[in-house]
C-alpha cells in the first residue's frame, strides 16, 4: 500500500510540474515590417571548391592544430590558414585551404576532417600547400547550417536557387516569413 501511495504521489508531482511548465512557443507575428533576425550567407559552387589559396587575413579564428612541421588555424566559415611551424617562435603563414561553410575540423594521420554545410569532407593534407579531397560524404549533417543556430528567431527563408548556405548573419529584416 505504501508503494502504491508513493507511486501516486510521484506521478501527481510529475503531472503538476509538467502542467506548470510553458513548453509551447507563441506563434510569431508575421505581420512585422522590420525586425532583427538572420539572413543566410550563400556561396557559389566555385566558392565551395576545396583548394589551396595564397595567404590571406585571419578574420574569425577558431581551433589550432599542429601536425608535423605545420600549424593549422581554422578561420570559421572560410577555411584553414597554414603556417610553416619549423621555427615555433616564428611561424610563417604560407597559405590558406578554402573550405567555405566549415565550422569545425579535426586532424588525424594527415587527413583533415571538416564539415561543409551538410557534408563531411576528408582532405589529404600530407602536403598542405596542395591539398586533395580524399572523400566527401553528403548529407551527414542533415540540418547543417540550413537554419540559424538560435531558436525563437525570425530569419529570411532559404532560397536554394541562390547557392549553398554557409552561414547566417544577424541583421535587420524586412517582413520575414520564416521563424524558428
Amino acid at each position: 500500500m505504501k508503494t502504491l501511495i508513493l507511486k501516486l504521489l510521484t506521478l501527481s508531482a510529475l503531472f503538476l510540474s509538467l502542467a506548470s511548465c510553458n513548453t509551447w512557443e507563441p506563434v510569431p507575428d508575421f505581420d512585422v515590417e522590420e525586425v532583427e533576425g538572420y539572413r543566410p550567407i550563400y556561396a557559389t559552387e566555385s566558392q565551395t571548391e576545396i583548394k589551396t589559396l595564397s595567404v590571406r587575413e585571419i578574420e574569425d579564428p577558431g581551433k589550432i592544430y599542429v601536425i608535423n612541421d605545420y600549424l593549422l588555424l581554422v578561420d570559421r566559415l572560410k577555411g584553414v590558414h597554414v603556417f610553416n611551424n619549423e621555427d615555433p617562435e616564428n611561424p610563417e603563414n604560407i597559405g590558406f585551404i578554402q573550405i567555405t561553410g566549415s565550422n569545425d575540423v579535426a586532424v588525424r594521420d594527415n587527413i583533415l576532417y571538416a564539415d561543409q554545410a551538410m557534408d563531411l569532407l576528408a582532405i589529404d593534407i600530407s602536403n598542405p600547400e596542395n591539398v586533395k579531397i580524399a572523400s566527401r560524404v553528403k548529407g551527414v549533417f542533415p540540418f547543417g547550417v540550413q537554419y540559424p543556430q538560435p531558436q525563437g528567431v525570425y530569419f529570411e527563408c532559404p532560397d536554394p536557387e541562390k547557392g549553398l548556405i554557409v552561414g547566417w548573419e544577424l541583421t535587420t529584416l524586412q517582413s520575414p516569413k520564416c521563424y524558428r
